[in-house]
Order: C-alpha cells, then sequence, then structure tokens
C-alpha cells in the first residue's frame, strides 16, 4: 500500500537499503512488511545536461492519507539510510486516498517471491571441471592471422 521510487539510485543497492528500511517503517506507519515496496527505475537523474545519479537522489513516497501525520518521522527514516550513499536528497510524499487503491492477488501463489520460494534455474553439474569463470589464456584469433594477411595481399594485388 506504501510505494517508495527511488531514483538516482543504483537499483541493486536499493535491495540492501530496502531490507533494512522496510521493518522500520512498517513498524512506523503499523503495517505488515508486505505494505511496503521499494521501486528503483534505472534511469538517468539530471541536471542541466550533467548525470546526477549517486550524487543526487530523489525520493517519492506513495501512501494514504491517514499515514501523513506520520511523514516526518519517515522522512527521518529515508534520509537516515539514503544519506549514506548519496550527497544530496529530496524526498516528496504523495497522499492519496484509500479508495483509490485496488489490488489483485493470486490465491494460487505467495504474495512475493522471497529466497525461499524462488527458483533458482542455474544448477552446477557435479561432473563439471571447468568453471564458467575460467580465463581462456590461449590465442583466440590463432589461425586467423595467416587468413588476415592473404586478404590483404589479395586487396592489394586488385
Amino acid at each position: 500500500m506504501i510505494t517508495i521510487k527511488v531514483y538516482g539510485i543504483d537499483p541493486y543497492l536499493l535491495n540492501d537499503l530496502s531490507r533494512d528500511m522496510t521493518s522500520k517503517l512498517a513498524n512506523l506507519y503499523e503495517i505488515s512488511k508486505d505494505e511496503i515496496n521499494f521501486f528503483a527505475p534505472e534511469c538517468l537523474y539530471v541536471h542541466e545536461g550533467v548525470d546526477q545519479n549517486t550524487y543526487s537522489i530523489l525520493v517519492e513516497v506513495h501512501a494514504p492519507k491517514k499515514v501523513s501525520v506520520l511523514e516526518e518521522d519517515a522522512y527521518k527514516i529515508i534520509e537516515n539510510y539514503i544519506k549514506n550513499v548519496t550527497v544530496h536528497l529530496e524526498c516528496i510524499f504523495y497522499y492519496f486516498s484509500i479508495d483509490n487503491y485496488h489490488k489483485f492477488e493470486n490465491e494460487d501463489y505467495p504474495r512475493y517471491m522471497d529466497e525461499e520460494n524462488s527458483v533458482d534455474f542455474y544448477e552446477e553439474s557435479e561432473d563439471e571441471t571447468t568453471s564458467n569463470e575460467d580465463i581462456y589464456l590461449g590465442n583466440a584469433f590463432e589461425g586467423f592471422e595467416e587468413k588476415l594477411e592473404k586478404a590483404k595481399k589479395e586487396n592489394k594485388d586488385k
């Protein structure tokens, strides 16, 4: 029910920050952690043609009107975490009537994916002797040098 959009931050950095902030904000708002979501688009935050990402961060909080009385405390929590990863921070709160909130939840699935209910499609074979991270140290162009020289010579002769 509460969505926090963070512009100008590395989206993957928000994974860790949101993990820590969610509990604090849920306690403040007296709601379940399932009712708080974070959103960090991969975008540019630009001022006068210069990329401001990480240097300046803009946070938008979208929440029901009834929690507006907690705005200053919510801002302090957000500021406490975001100020450690930026130089400047702006935060804007937008409030909506609960009458304007709608949702659909499929009862056949958990509300959110987590480490316990997610599937990892990559399985390493026990017989695998080489790592995907091995670096090839040989000559990647072996045999092509001669072909290249021959092609150059043919083009020169024309």
